[in-house]
């Protein structure tokens, strides 16, 4: 798709243990932003996993030390989602431009 890099940087929370979304950073050769990931984009399951591991600990939860299964389940709809992020947010308006699924 489009060529940028992404790092999960934490998990928005509304009250405390209810996940609310990914605060994730996002950069290209051009430009370098934050994103708010809607916490729909994930499956039910997904989403009862991660508020069980936020109310467990009050630290950071890296999602890189998550099992693959979950990483996946996080990771691939996620990079869907950002996919037309970037294309909105760093090339502006894609509802006219040819071969782009909004």
């Amino acid at each position: 798709m489009n060529d940028y890099v992404y790092q999960i940087q934490g998990a928005l929370e509304n009250p405390p243990g209810s996940l609310k979304g990914l605060r994730v950073l996002v950069c290209n050769l051009n430009y370098f932003d934050s994103a708010d990931a809607p916490i729909n984009i994930l499956d039910k399951e997904t989403v009862k996993y991660l508020e069980f591991r936020l109310k467990l600990s009050d630290e950071a939860m890296n999602i890189q030390k998550l099992p693959y299964a979950i990483q996946n389940k996080i990771r691939i709809p996620l990079g869907k989602w950002l996919d037309q992020w970037v294309l909105e947010n760093f090339y502006g308006d894609t509802s006219n431009r040819k071969g782009v699924n909004p």
